[in-house]
């Protein structure tokens, strides 16, 4: 007779508490994580609503650039390969000044920016004071815009400084890859023009003879994600 009311209140007991075990597992349950947007790739139309802001805060829209052929570069102060990279990207700035072209640096670099945008009672002449003592010294007058949490550069895939971009009057990502062949800048007029010749082909409504290249540089010094 014990036996049994015994294996009756361990039938009970299982019963009563399967409830409160599945309640605790799913009060354990966390939330499936966001899905993270796929890197453009070749022949992606760049979200027109997808939006860059300079060293003084100022926005820039994708939108507002339909129309033209956009270079973009993925840029760092302290890049070595840059040395060699930044006199190029001026003077292609300067060559297209008076196209419908818009040449523009990504800064995504952490260790360079910050992981967090500058607070908005901070004067806009105190942000970013290291890389605008950089720009005024190397005389650089193409825009840089700050990406902050890399966002940007994960979406482009950016993994070098510099790693360049060209995008149609569309939107459609035309090429990617690197400024040119030629990272120590010692090649002089055997440099196969990657990125010029893309802007070119664009502006004569041609596609682009070289798509691709292999990009070279310093690595993007992304904010590390928490476990």
């Amino acid at each position: 007779m014990l036996k049994q009311l015994l294996l009756s209140a361990l039938v009970l007991g299982g019963v009563a508490t399967l409830p409160l075990l599945a309640q605790d597992k799913k009060g354990d349950e966390k939330p499936a994580p966001a899905a993270k947007a796929e890197p453009y790739k070749l022949g992606s139309v760049v979200d027109e609503n997808l939006t860059l802001r300079d060293l003084d805060g100022k926005e820039l829209k994708f939108k507002d650039l339909r129309g033209k052929v956009v270079f973009i570069h993925f840029w760092s102060k302290d890049c070595p390969y840059e040395r060699a990279a930044d006199p190029k990207t001026v003077a292609l700035a300067e060559q297209y000044k008076t196209k419908d072209v818009v040449c523009l640096a990504i800064n995504a670099n952490v260790t360079e920016i910050g992981a967090e945008a500058p607070k908005s009672d901070v004067k806009p002449e105190d942000r970013y004071k290291d890389i605008r003592a950089h720009l005024a010294d190397k005389k650089m007058s193409f825009p840089v815009y700050a990406d902050h949490g890399n966002k940007v550069a994960d979406l482009f895939g950016a993994q070098h400084t510099p790693h360049c971009f060209v995008i149609d009057q569309k939107g459609v990502l035309r090429y990617v890859g690197g400024l040119d062949d030629d990272p120590q800048g010692n090649k002089g007029d055997a440099t196969k023009q990657y990125v010029r010749d893309a802007v070119d082909a664009l502006l004569e409504g041609k596609e682009p003879a070289v798509k691709e290249s292999k990009p070279y540089g310093c690595g993007v010094k992304r904010v590390k994600v928490k476990a």
